[in-house]
């Protein structure tokens, strides 16, 4: 819908997913480190996408979900244990 974006691997992770979250509010991934030249000075955060991990970018709340508080999201929905008697 355009306004969400996210990203993860399969779970035997063959392509590394690298990130760098910026304080100029850019979020750079790829599978390469380098692919753009970023200022350390500028970097707030940066990681990796492990096998089975989600990386969320929602452009409306200007947020970085990452892959716990995704899934807690997604459970949340649908409550296992409510199901269970």
């Amino acid at each position: 819908d355009g306004t969400q974006v996210g990203a993860t691997l399969d779970r035997n992770g063959l392509r590394p997913g690298r990130f760098y979250l910026t304080k100029s509010r850019r979020i750079v991934m790829a599978s390469e480190v380098g692919v753009v030249d970023i200022d350390p000075s500028d970097i707030l955060q940066k990681g990796r996408l492990r096998p089975g991990n989600i990386l969320l970018v929602d452009f409306e709340k200007g947020t970085v979900v990452q892959d716990g508080d995704v899934k807690a999201v997604i459970a949340g929905k649908r409550p296992y244990a409510e199901g269970i008697t």
